[in-house]
């Protein structure tokens, strides 16, 4: 009788212990994201602009990954979050013309350079008393792009651009219905930085025999990320969700003046940029996120 009693409070103790385990409050969250994502960026606006003949169209897609991962801090409404994408895009190809006596005889997409990636976001979340589903960010987010390409002594091209910044907005994630929950993202971001145009070709009608720039005006980068998605725990801990992301930026540089040392060139360019009166382009990205995260 005593070891059946003593089996039962061993029994007992396990199953208590099993869900006392469950309950215990998650601090970790780890995510790993697969993003299919339709490139608009601002680099290949600036290639346009400067070496002319191609257009806006045949926009391509990368798939890319990113990482992230959120700590709560215990005995808090505070946690703290990161996560990490970096991608490269070789070849990356806009629509060219070719014309020939003056009439088009063929359009084809063509590769204008490599374009490389990568961001990094990082701050805090705050658990709002009272909507313990809406969290606040305050946080920074660090931005690098460029476009590259290169065929020697003939011609080479980097436009990029390089910012740091703060980051504000909030972030929701509903209640579980039968194991289904929604969840969105908006932030909005105001970094500062450079974009940097380096690009070099020959040109046999110039004093030199060749064009030579080498600006880095400083700059302001300016928007919002947008996150949608609907997302199902397949365990208490592990979830996977499907969603829609865009991102909207504003690049505002100070000064695009040209100093390439060939006068003719430089009277031209700072022309057209003066007549335009606003150096401001925007860069667009929208992606197709499938994420696949576990609490711990």
């Amino acid at each position: 009788m005593k070891k059946i009693i003593l089996t039962i409070l061993l029994a007992s103790s396990s199953v208590y212990s099993v869900q006392n385990a469950d309950q215990k409050e998650k601090l970790w969250t780890f995510t790993f994201i697969r993003n299919s994502t339709y490139l608009f960026p601002y680099e290949k606006y600036e290639f346009k602009d400067i070496i002319g003949g191609y257009r806006n169209t045949g926009n391509e897609t990368v798939n890319n990954f990113e990482f992230s991962f959120k700590k709560k801090i215990e005995n808090t409404n505070f946690s703290i979050y990161t996560d990490f994408l970096e991608f490269n895009k070789r070849a990356f190809s806009q629509q060219y013309d070719f014309y020939q006596n003056s009439e088009l005889v063929a359009t084809a997409p063509v590769s204008i350079g490599d374009y490389f990636r990568s961001q990094i976001r990082i701050g805090f979340l705050y658990t709002l008393p009272n909507f313990t589903n809406l969290n606040i960010i305050i946080g920074s987010r660090y931005v690098k792009s460029e476009l590259t390409d290169n065929y020697p002594y003939i011609y080479s091209i980097k436009f990029g651009q390089k910012y740091i910044g703060p980051e504000i907005g909030f972030e929701y994630q509903s209640d579980k219905y039968a194991n289904f929950f929604f969840a969105t993202r908006l932030s909005f971001f105001q970094l500062y930085g450079r974009i940097y145009n380096n690009y070099y070709f020959t040109a046999l009608n110039t004093d030199q025999g060749y064009i030579n720039v080498n600006i880095q005006p400083y700059s302001k980068y300016i928007g919002r990320e947008v996150y949608l998605k609907a997302g199902y725990f397949f365990t208490e801990n592990v979830f996977m969700t499907i969603g829609l992301k865009s991102i909207v930026a504003k690049i505002k540089p100070d000064d695009m003046r040209v100093y390439s040392g060939d006068s003719r060139y430089d009277t031209i360019q700072n022309i057209e940029y003066g007549t335009r009166g606003n150096y401001t382009k925007t860069e667009t990205f929208s992606s197709v996120v499938i994420e696949i995260g576990a609490n711990i």
